[in-house]
C-alpha cells in the first residue's frame, strides 16, 4: 500500500500487537518513530533515505539522550523500517547502509547481597513491612523483570515456583527459594489488603502495586537503610551476577532470566572485577593445584 511513515507506523505497531509484543514494548516503539517523523517529516515511506535515519540520530545525541538511549531509539526505528521493508514499502533497506550508535560499557547499577540484607532490616521500619520485605525477596531470588513481578497474582504462588507471565506472554514457572516462599506467604496471610483485585502486590488501598509505586518502595528502603537508591533493575542483574557467582549453568541462568538467546545473556551478565577477583580466589587452576599436592 502507498502511505506515509506514521501510516506504515500504524500498520506495524498493529501487527506488534498481533504478535502478543508487551504494552510498554509497542509505547516505546511508538514513541521512537514519533520522534523520527518529528526529524525527517511525516513523507512517503518509500522515500526514507539512510541520511534521513542518520539525521534521525544526530538530532537524538543533538537532545541529551545518553548513548544508549540512542541505540535504544535506534533498535526500535530499525525494526520498524525493515518490517516495511519486507511488507514492501520500500524497495531497498536503508538501514544496512547505516552504522548503529556506539555504546561505551558502562558500570550498570548491580544490587549486591550485603545490601539486601540491609535493605531488608529497612523494610521492618515501614508500614507495610510484610509486602516490603516479600517484594525484595523475590526481586533478588528470581532475577525477574519489575513488570513481572508486578504481574503476579495470588494464584501463581506456589510452593517451589511461582508462575511468571514473560514478555512476549509466554507463561513460565521460575523457582523460589523456601524463605522467599514463606515471606510471600506471610505477607499474603497477614498484611495484603482485602481487594478485588488478584494482583499478589497491592497498595494500603487495595489496588495493584505499579512500577511508579515500586520505585518508591526501593527507593524509601534505600534511605531507611542509607544506601543510594537503584532502580528495580539493578535486582535483576544483582541476582543475576550472584547466580554465576554461586555456581548456576549459563543455560539455567538464561533459563530464569527469561532470555531466548544465550547471546543475550553472556551480554546481560558483565561481571565486575571484583566478582572475577572473587571467582577466581575459588576456581583457580594454581590454588586448585596447589591444593592437591
Amino acid at each position: 500500500m502507498r502511505g506515509t511513515i506514521t501510516d506504515w507506523a500504524e500498520a506495524w505497531l498493529l501487527d506488534c500487537r498481533a504478535r502478543g509484543l508487551s504494552p510498554n514494548t509497542i509505547g516505546y516503539y511508538r514513541d521512537a518513530v514519533k520522534a523520527m517523523v518529528k526529524v525527517v517529516g511525516d513523507k512517503p515511506m518509500a522515500e526514507l533515505t539512510a541520511d534521513d535515519l542518520r539525521a534521525f540520530l544526530v538530532k537524538s545525541f543533538e537532545d541529551g539522550l545518553s548513548p544508549g538511549g540512542v541505540a535504544a531509539r535506534w533498535r526500535a526505528a530499525r525494526a520498524f523500517v525493515r518490517w516495511a521493508v519486507k511488507e514492501g514499502a520500500l524497495g531497498v533497506d536503508p538501514t544496512g547502509k547505516i552504522r548503529p550508535p556506539k555504546v561505551p560499557e558502562a558500570d550498570l547499577p548491580v544490587v549486591r547481597e550485603w545490601e539486601v540484607k540491609k535493605l531488608l532490616a529497612a523494610a521492618e521500619m515501614g508500614k507495610n513491612p510484610l509486602r516490603d520485605k516479600a517484594l525484595v525477596m523475590v526481586l533478588w531470588d528470581t532475577g525477574l523483570r519489575a513488570s513481572e513481578v508486578l504481574g503476579l497474582r495470588v494464584s501463581d504462588v506456589k510452593a517451589e515456583a511461582v508462575r511468571v507471565r514473560r514478555k512476549g506472554g509466554a507463561v513460565q514457572g521460575v523457582p523460589v527459594s523456601l524463605p522467599t516462599y514463606r515471606a510471600i506467604l506471610a505477607y499474603a496471610r497477614a498484611e495484603r489488603p482485602p481487594s478485588d483485585h488478584d494482583a499478589l502486590f497491592l497498595t494500603r488501598s487495595g489496588l495493584p502495586l505499579a512500577y511508579d509505586g515500586l520505585k518508591m518502595v526501593l527507593r524509601r528502603l534505600a534511605e531507611y537503610a542509607g544506601l543510594p537508591p537503584k532502580p528495580p533493575h539493578a535486582f535483576r542483574r544483582g541476582a543475576a551476577v550472584a547466580m554465576v557467582k554461586n555456581g548456576m549453568p549459563s543455560y539455567a541462568l538464561q533459563a530464569m532470566l527469561g532470555h531466548k538467546s544465550p547471546v543475550m545473556t553472556a551480554h546481560y551478565v558483565r561481571l565486575a572485577e571484583k566478582d572475577l577477583r572473587e571467582i577466581h580466589r575459588t576456581a583457580s587452576p594454581v590454588i586448585g593445584l596447589i591444593k592437591r599436592q
